[in-house]
């Protein structure tokens, strides 16, 4: 598998950016792959964190190196995959711009079937809201510990988050709040994107996890939800253990015993 490191230029946030790529490389032999179209796995980090971090502190380079899968890493810093109210238009980004490029730049399947999202923490917030919001866009996508936070509510309210979201009133009825994108969904005719939620118990989000999953479940019963939730916490350590498992609900296997 190739690792790219790229320096690009967004339209939407007006400057440049970095994205890491996996791309899959043929390791055993030499073969003519031109014209060849492959599924994209979006990630999306959390808070705190950049593009690099899926690569420093994840296996998801080993668990994916022997697949027919390229892999997109952006980066928005703390911006929550969301339109500021006063900042930049990161979901407009990462919902829109985004796969576009990529597909100019890398032999990208344009196929719903083929596309795919994860993220974990704040990026598992943007992987729903994004899932939910472009359905059309994927077929699958895996929530990691990540539930309806309300950034609002819990007394540690940032800058960051007022300048994001501005008020609980406008976040309360804006797509931000997974609660408005669970309504409309209910009522939506079109394709319905699979969603996975993984969480470990010890973590902090997990009550809220648990209650995200439920309320999807419950209100679309007509959209396919799942979850695991198993000993773990909020960190890589837990994650690492959901890879696998997330690449197999992406219609992956990892090969354990694959040449070097």
């Amino acid at each position: 598998m190739i690792h790219a490191q790229l320096t690009m230029r967004s339209v939407a946030l007006d400057m440049d950016t970095k994205v890491d790529v996996l791309l899959p490389e043929d390791r055993h032999e030499t073969k003519d792959l031109r014209g060849k179209k492959y599924p994209v796995l979006y990630i999306l980090h959390g808070a705190k964190e950049d593009n690099s971090s899926w690569m420093n502190l994840s296996n998801i380079f080993l668990m994916c190196r022997d697949l027919d899968l390229i892999v997109v890493m952006p980066t928005t810093y703390r911006g929550s995959y969301a339109d500021a109210e006063y900042g930049q238009k990161y979901f407009t980004y990462i919902a829109d711009e985004l796969p576009m490029k990529m597909k100019n730049y890398f032999p990208i399947s344009d196929r719903m079937e083929d596309t795919f999202i994860m993220g974990e923490s704040m990026g598992g917030g943007g992987t729903f809201r994004i899932a939910m919001r472009r359905p059309e866009n994927f077929a699958k996508a895996v929530v990691l510990s990540s539930g309806n936070r309300n950034p609002f509510a819990d007394g540690r309210t940032t800058a960051i988050d007022r300048g994001v979201f501005k008020d609980e009133e406008t976040w309360l009825a804006s797509d931000n709040n997974a609660d408005t994108l669970i309504r409309k969904m209910k009522n939506y005719q079109g394709h319905k994107p699979d969603m996975v939620f993984y969480c470990g118990t010890e973590d902090h989000v997990y009550p809220g996890c648990v209650e995200l999953y439920e309320t999807l479940k419950r209100e679309v019963p007509d959209m396919n939800v799942k979850a695991e939730f198993w000993h773990g916490q909020h960190n890589f350590f837990f994650w690492n253990q959901a890879i696998p498992k997330a690449l197999k609900e992406f219609g992956f296997e990892v090969v354990e015993n694959s040449v070097i």
